[in-house]
């Protein structure tokens, strides 16, 4: 297998081209989430915090142990 470097700027090109690379990729737009579906992101968020919190005491406490 060649390196970068040992190809030749066309065959870089065509390779590109053949690979469809050089196409610049569609639009992506933001999706409206349904209420239940933020609920649930909601409380995927407060669990992260609450289990950093129960992490952090539990680091804590151990050290002063």
């Amino acid at each position: 297998m060649k390196d970068l470097d040992q190809y030749s700027a066309d065959e870089l090109e065509a390779l590109l081209a053949e690979e469809g690379w050089d196409t610049p990729l569609r639009p992506v737009h933001r999706h409206q989430l349904k209420s239940w579906q933020q609920w649930v992101f909601w409380g995927l968020r407060i669990y992260v915090v609450v289990m950093c919190v129960v992490v952090l005491w539990a680091f804590t406490s151990g050290m002063h142990a």
